[in-house]
């Protein structure tokens, strides 16, 4: 599909005013036409038959927009601007109810990106769902799956970091792509860009708001041929991105976590409705009809001393302190300690804070 820049450029327009709602739009464009058509209307002035007494404002927004310069700044950054009609606009997208009219892109959606599976999760996340999200993403990534998530601290960022170690991410943010959630985040959102996409619907320099981050849920659901949630608690952004899959048809997946947990009571919640439980990436595999596994990425066994082994064959995904490995292996406290040193060094083992330690997913 080919579309032309005045077309473009009324697109970007019409998604930089505010309180011009996708109702509102969509009402606009009927009595119009099209962009272009909607676009040059509303700079003619306020039409109160249409928008009542939200009129007013939307033309003051209609007078203050340009177009122009959001694309120059999406260019000076590397990214590019996509609409309905761009060839290259994702097309699970276009399946949605309410795709984005306007798509801003870092980096690059691909055909290959269809096979995807989100990733979502808690922003509080415990050590057990961070290592659980990355340890999942990664052995997705190795079979060629597209991991999709919202670039958030906690389960968001450990999934895009487990599928960077071994293929393609995508990040959907809620706010625009110049004014990236959390702050910090802009030296991974470049990676992901470079082995993926960051997208975002929001106009370039959109901070995020309360209303913001529940409105992108729905993209990364559309993105995703189903959504696993790895911890969440009773009232978490991750459940909204569980219910918009939910009214795409989509499967639902929730990874079981200590019931003591606040942090996996709303994944219990799912678990009790439904929700297919996760206990392996092999459920999820089953799930996309990936079954019989196909050949995956090799991976070196460490060569260990007899006491390292002991020491590395105790640890898992639950942290433990120094003190508990010693007296889980009888080793005398400096050594342990030491071996401890050499496992971090070696890649092999992650120390937590208060020097508790855990197996790093392979």
């Amino acid at each position: 599909m080919a579309q032309d820049l005045e077309e473009k450029r009324a697109w970007v327009g019409l998604n930089l005013l505010p309180s011009l709602t996708p109702r509102r739009r969509g009402l606009l464009l009927d009595r119009f036409g099209g962009p272009k058509e909607a676009w040059e209307a509303l700079g003619r002035g306020p039409l109160p038959e249409l928008f009542g007494a939200a009129a007013p404002q939307i033309w003051a927004e209609r007078q203050k927009a340009d177009p122009e310069e959001e694309l120059r700044k999406a260019a000076r950054a590397g990214a590019h601007i996509l609409t309905l009609e761009d060839e290259g606009y994702p097309e699970p997208l276009r399946e949605i109810a309410d795709p984005p009219p306007v798509l801003y892109v870092l980096g690059e959606w691909r055909e290959e990106d269809r096979l995807a599976v989100g990733i979502v999760g808690t922003r509080r996340a415990t050590s057990y769902g961070r290592l659980v999200a990355k340890k999942l993403a990664q052995e997705l990534a190795e079979r060629g799956v597209t991991v999709v998530s919202g670039l958030a601290p906690g389960i968001d960022t450990a999934a895009h970091e487990g599928a960077l170690l071994a293929g393609r991410t995508l990040a959907v943010l809620g706010t625009g792509l110049g004014k990236p959630y959390p702050a910090g985040s802009e030296r991974l959102l470049r990676r992901i860009a470079e082995q993926g996409a960051v997208l975002s619907e929001f106009p370039w320099d959109m901070e995020g708001a309360q209303w913001t981050f529940p409105r992108r849920n729905r993209l990364i659901a559309g993105l995703s041929l189903l959504v696993v949630v790895v911890e969440a608690p009773e009232r978490s952004g991750a459940l909204i991105t569980a219910d918009y899959a939910l009214e795409q048809g989509k499967e639902v997946l929730a990874v079981p976590g200590p019931i003591t947990s606040e942090a996996s009571a709303g994944t219990h919640r799912l678990l009790k409705e439904g929700a297919k439980p996760v206990t392996c990436v092999e459920d999820i595999l089953e799930e996309l009809g990936m079954l019989p596994l196909g050949p995956r990425r090799a991976t070196r066994e460490p060569e260990l001393s007899p006491e390292a082994a002991k020491v590395y064959s105790l640890l898992s995904l639950e942290p433990l302190t120094l003190e508990e490995i010693v007296v889980r292996t009888g080793l005398p406290h400096g050594q342990a300690s030491q071996i401890l040193v050499e496992l971090v060094l070696s890649g092999l083992v992650e120390e937590l804070p208060g020097r508790r330690f855990v197996r790093k997913p392979r």
